[in-house]
């Protein structure tokens, strides 16, 4: 319980970060592209970072040939031996998001409907069901995200059953940037 508290207690936000989630989602390209930004939000203490199932099996398929899946699945393997309270992976169980007949041909919509299986599952688990869950949640990506209309169809389908579920999605960059500058 003493444990529960503290990080309870960690997790509490001044004034000024109030706009950030405390849970963030890195998805495959974040962390293949920008590892050392999500070590530094995991590091500071003010944010629990969930790793989803799918998430993991996207560095594993992207490892053979690309070196930042492998130092990912590294470092995401030493947090996970050290107990790393702020950073946890997270099975796949719950409800899924409606895909409107998505084939796998569109891995980046799949993915993202799956992490968002993952996001829509922790905020049941966090909230009562009856609270307002918005904020809670941010997926926080590699894609630049400027030009939604550049995604595919079932992408853009994607992010916006994001935004009818009030979670967040943000460029890793952008996102690093805005908490930086909260101080």
């Amino acid at each position: 319980q003493l444990e529960v508290s503290q990080l309870e207690g960690s997790l509490q936000q001044p004034k000024t970060q109030s706009a950030m989630s405390p849970y963030l989602v890195p998805d495959t390209q974040a962390l293949c592209q920008h590892l050392a930004l999500v070590k530094q939000l995991a590091a500071s203490g003010r944010f629990i970072i969930i790793i989803p199932r799918t998430v993991i099996d996207g560095l594993d398929f992207l490892k053979k040939e690309n070196a930042g899946a492998r130092d990912s699945i590294r470092y995401l393997e030493a947090e996970f031996k050290k107990g790393n309270r702020y950073i946890r992976c997270q099975k796949d169980v719950g409800k899924s998001f409606e895909r409107h007949k998505l084939k796998r041909q569109d891995l980046d919509a799949w993915n993202l409907y799956k992490i968002l299986d993952s996001c829509k599952q922790l905020t049941v688990s966090q909230g009562s069901g009856e609270d307002d869950t918005t904020g809670m949640v941010t997926i926080i990506t590699g894609f630049q995200l400027e030009d939604p209309s550049s995604f595919s169809v079932p992408m853009q389908s994607a992010m916006q059953a994001a935004a009818n579920a009030s979670i967040e999605i943000k460029n890793v960059l952008e996102f690093y940037k805005q908490w930086k500058e909260m101080g």
